[in-house]
């Protein structure tokens, strides 16, 4: 979400076919396909460049392929592991459902910062998408940081996201 490609590089991974996408576009076909060799990629992953923040969007579907939520929990202390030796991020993406409830646990407890996007409690709106509030994760309620939960109101446009205040016009920013 308004991401300027042209400031970032970014490599795509497949993690969740088996199946060739060589026939896919090259600005849409992933750098690298796990295809349940998981080592494979996390050598891959150690060698990207210093300071990479990793974005792992979607990582409930592992469940969806029957995999175990220890063995998804397994798949993110790795990659944070990773991340944080080479001094980047790992930024993730799960969706909240009756299925996913205990991953969405576990994963907040091995977090710094909780993000979550809902709907507006009043109702659909044509200014504002949706609100993101953003809490401390038990690591962070750890430490003697004095990081207050944050909410804000949000605009989706075609290429960018603006975020606001609530109750704050959005062309004031």
């Amino acid at each position: 979400m308004g991401v300027h490609l042209h400031k970032h590089s970014f490599q795509f991974v497949n993690a969740l076919t088996d199946f060739s996408l060589a026939s896919l576009p090259a600005a849409t076909r992933p750098h690298f396909s796990v295809n349940n060799e998981w080592d494979k990629f996390y050598q891959w992953l150690a060698g990207q460049p210093e300071h990479t923040t990793v974005v792992v969007d979607g990582l409930c579907s592992l469940l969806d392929q029957g995999k175990q939520v220890d063995q998804v929990v397994e798949v993110f202390d790795c990659c944070r592991r990773i991340s944080e030796l080479k001094g980047g991020r790992l930024v993730l993406s799960v969706f909240l459902d009756e299925f996913s409830e205990p991953l969405v646990r576990a994963l907040t407890r091995r977090s710094h910062y909780v993000f979550s996007f809902d709907g507006l409690v009043s109702g659909a709106s044509a200014d504002v998408s949706g609100q993101l509030t953003v809490v401390p994760g038990h690591l962070n309620c750890q430490t003697t940081s004095a990081f207050k939960p944050v909410l804000l109101h949000y605009k989706v446009a075609d290429t960018t996201v603006q975020f606001f205040s609530p109750g704050q016009a959005r062309t004031v920013l």
